[in-house]
């Protein structure tokens, strides 16, 4: 399965005048959107298949971007709000995620990774 997201980022200048501004944070008042932004290419997300989870155990689950492709990000899905992810990380040109079942039932995760050409 294959779903496309589209991100549109502007570039915002910003100047810190006083003490109550922190490095790295812009206030939303200081933020200057400049001409001519141009919005990033779309990347591709892709879903991988569903893991099951037995209870009380964890599991991993993984996806990998398309040949020529890297990850930029991603995370996991899951069936129940009992199911805690403990770890969700890039290994090479995959993401993985790994869920730990703590209902009395089976439960399902499964990983989603945004790539793109670097």
């Amino acid at each position: 399965m294959t779903a496309l997201a589209a991100l549109a980022v502007g570039t915002v200048a910003a100047a810190a005048d006083g003490p109550e501004d922190k490095p790295g944070i812009v206030a939303p008042s200081k933020q200057k959107a400049t001409k001519n932004a141009e919005p990033l290419a779309a990347h591709g997300q892709f879903f991988g298949d569903f893991v099951t989870v037995e209870p009380n155990t964890n599991r991993a689950a993984t996806v990998t971007c398309p040949t020529g492709q890297v990850p930029t990000g991603g995370g996991g899905t899951t069936s129940a709000i009992r199911v805690f992810f403990t770890d969700s990380f890039a290994s090479g040109r995959s993401w993985v995620v790994r869920g730990t079942n703590t209902n009395s039932v089976n439960e399902s995760i499964r990983a989603f990774v945004v790539c793109t050409t670097p």
